[in-house]
């Protein structure tokens, strides 16, 4: 599925700690969902240094996690 041009445009990119503030998890914790395949950085900063994430999909990647972890046995 192809997104419009206009759509990119509006999409927030944010820093793994931006996004950790956001849902109140740590940095460690965006790396893990990226290590598991949850989340895809999109970009780098300016810098060249951190990697962006479109704030969509982290709250997306959030979504997942939280109802994987609803299901779990115990």
């Amino acid at each position: 599925m192809r997104v419009p041009h206009a759509t990119l445009q509006r999409c927030r990119l944010i820093t793994g700690k931006e996004a950790g503030e956001l849902l109140s998890v740590s940095p460690e914790c965006i790396r893990q969902w990226v290590r598991r395949g949850y989340l895809s950085p999109v970009a780098r900063d300016e810098r060249n240094r951190a990697l962006l994430y479109r704030e969509d999909h982290v709250l997306e990647a959030e979504r997942v996690c939280r109802s994987r972890r609803s299901r779990a046995p115990r």
